[in-house]
């Protein structure tokens, strides 16, 4: 606007009343919505309404220089493109599209008032005076400026839509990196235990209690391998660090004993995810230890069961993940107990 007032392209002179009648409306409506919106954010928690509405100041505002620059024949129409990406971005692509359709009716409000003259004309660039009167003039470039501002609507919502979904498979795939790594961890721990442990009963309760951290559970189990004939129950963990000594329990190694002696016979995990409808479960078993949603895994090593781990949480049953994570824990536990073991033989 400078560059044309200096070029002579523009106009440059001295403010008229009509001028500062048109600024200080401006400066009134622009000072009433920004004080709308500090007040509002105050009192709004809900960030979505104010980012709209602020989208809407901004096309308020960039109307008032589009108007002040000639209206029809302004070149500063393409401010607008900025709103629109700007809800685009920060919003959604339908945003882009609300913001494109606000702008276009202030815009055609503004060239129509105009036209008609219900506000003053505003003749800024001298070289295009003549044009606010051709009505072909005036009816094209309100057609083609509204295309564009929803072509850039379109444009924007495709563009700020593949930002929107690389960032979260970005943020998905750094929470995967997280949790394998917090998984590496735990593996990690659990071999590190025969670094600080020096008997079978320590190095159970230490990886238990690690299994339990990890998986936010309410209880787990350990089963021991009795020369392939019986599982005994060595050691249950509660929430706490707690140890639960009131139960000795023998389950022998034959397939109708029940699902613990089934794991343990055909090396593979179970997820229960309703133990009182499951056939596996043996009901005098579930009664002695409980009935809460459980897992059950071997810990396997060069084929044979050192033995048998169970985790459950009354809260909500083992998930997918939590699963498969207890079936790698249960392979590295095994390494744990089988080397303890041979070393105090």
């Amino acid at each position: 606007m400078l560059l044309a007032g200096l070029l002579g392209v523009g106009r440059s002179g001295d403010f008229s009343i009509t001028d500062i009648w048109i600024n200080s409306v401006n400066v009134g409506i622009m000072l009433s919505l920004n004080l709308i919106y500090f007040v509002a954010v105050r009192k709004v928690k809900d960030v979505r309404p104010l980012v709209l509405f602020q989208l809407c100041i901004d096309a308020v505002h960039f109307t008032f220089t589009i108007y002040k620059t000639g209206a029809v024949t302004s070149p500063f129409t393409f401010l607008y493109f900025f709103v629109i990406f700007s809800g685009a971005l920060l919003v959604s692509s339908r945003t882009a599209f609300f913001t494109a359709g606000i702008s276009s009716v202030f815009y055609a409000a503004i060239v129509l008032l105009e036209h008609y003259s219900l506000i003053p004309r505003q003749l800024f660039f001298s070289p295009m005076a003549g044009m606010t009167e051709n009505l072909s003039y005036v009816i094209l470039t309100v057609s083609f400026t509204i295309g564009s501002l929803i072509a850039f609507a379109g444009l924007a919502g495709f563009l700020t839509g593949l930002i929107h979904r690389r960032y979260t498979q970005l943020k998905k795939a750094t929470a995967d990196l997280h949790d394998r790594n917090k998984v590496m961890l735990l593996m990690y721990k659990t071999s590190e235990a025969l670094n600080h442990h020096q008997n079978s009963s320590e190095i159970a309760e230490y990886i238990l209690d690690e299994l339990m951290s990890f998986l936010k559970l309410d209880r787990a189990l350990i089963y021991l391998n009795e020369n392939n004939t019986q599982l005994r129950l060595m050691l249950v963990r509660t929430k706490g660090g707690h140890s639960d000594s009131s139960m000795d329990l023998v389950i022998p190694m034959n397939i109708d004993a029940g699902l613990t002696a089934r794991v343990a016979l055909e090396k593979k995990a179970y997820n229960i995810k309703d133990p009182a409808n499951s056939p596996y479960i043996n009901q005098e078993l579930a009664a002695k230890i409980g009935l809460n949603p459980f897992a059950i895994a071997p810990m396997v090593l060069r084929k044979h069961c050192i033995g048998v781990i169970g985790i459950d949480r009354s809260t909500a049953g083992i998930d997918d993940d939590e699963f498969s994570i207890l079936q790698l824990f249960a392979n590295q536990a095994a390494i744990a107990m089988d080397s303890v073991q041979h070393s105090n033989i």
